[in-house]
């Protein structure tokens, strides 16, 4: 069986993968067999320091190393052998930097509308120039008053979760957190880019956050990628759970 770590982007957190969770880890039969062989194994979607349950302190004080050794330490801790890890948007170097070190190799590592920056480049050099500038005004503006950086609300609706039911926006807008900003402007290696094992890059057609060209200039600088396309907003885990699982348990 297989096992699968999912992490997720910026600001958001394990809940964001909660409907492909349970596409993934639900029966391929009804009723189901007993004894049946399952390709899946442990699917553990990890809240980064800083998000989700994981919250209580000031994100923007989050380090991007921290962030690095809570992917190695899920692995250890969860019993994870050989899994496929799964990153989502500004989780890519992260989890390019974790997998660089760990002494055993996951089987793939799979970026959905990764961000890979250039040498010495940052996560948020990435951005698009808008909401580039858009963020570091607001690290300027919110560190004068010790305040922790969120995305606007029309921001997370028309941009994040563009094409999306708008029931779903209203259902999931509110889990939304502050962002990790010293992570996002955090110089990064290439040495990150020692990548133990194959890796699929998935690009998102109607992504907004990261436009679908930005995304394949950065799949190309990932050498032997796999790349393949959904026709997805950013958050494709809310918008299409099934189709993404599926995906996912072709890997296995």
């Amino acid at each position: 069986m297989t096992d699968y770590l999912l992490v997720h982007a910026a600001g958001q957190g394990a809940w964001s993968w909660g409907r492909v969770w349970g596409e993934m880890t639900s029966p391929d039969e009804h009723p189901p067999r007993l004894y049946a062989y399952r390709a899946v194994g442990k699917v553990f979607p990890l809240d980064l320091p800083g998000h989700g349950l994981d919250s209580d302190g000031d994100t923007s004080t989050v380090q991007f190393e921290e962030c690095v050794q809570s992917v190695a330490r899920s692995i250890e801790r969860q019993g994870l052998v050989r899994p496929v890890i799964v990153a989502h948007g500004s989780s890519a170097p992260i989890v390019l930097q974790a997998c660089a070190t760990l002494d055993l190799e996951p089987s793939r590592i799979i970026l959905i509308s990764g961000v890979v920056p250039k040498d010495q480049g940052t996560i948020i050099s990435q951005f698009p120039a808008l909401y580039r500038y858009m963020l570091r005004f607001s690290y300027l503006l919110n560190g004068l008053v010790s305040r922790d950086i969120n995305l606007a609300k029309n921001i997370i609706s028309r941009v994040l979760c563009n094409t999306m039911d708008a029931m779903d926006i209203v259902q999931s807008i509110g889990y939304f957190g502050p962002l990790p900003i010293r992570v996002l402007m955090t110089k990064l290696s290439l040495s990150m880019m020692n990548i133990p094992c194959p890796v699929t890059y998935v690009v998102l057609n109607d992504d907004k956050w990261i436009p679908p060209k930005k995304q394949k200039i950065m799949a190309a600088r990932i050498k032997d990628a796999e790349v393949v396309e959904i026709d997805s907003c950013h958050q494709v885990a809310l918008q299409k759970p099934k189709e993404l699982a599926k995906l996912l348990r072709g890997y296995a």
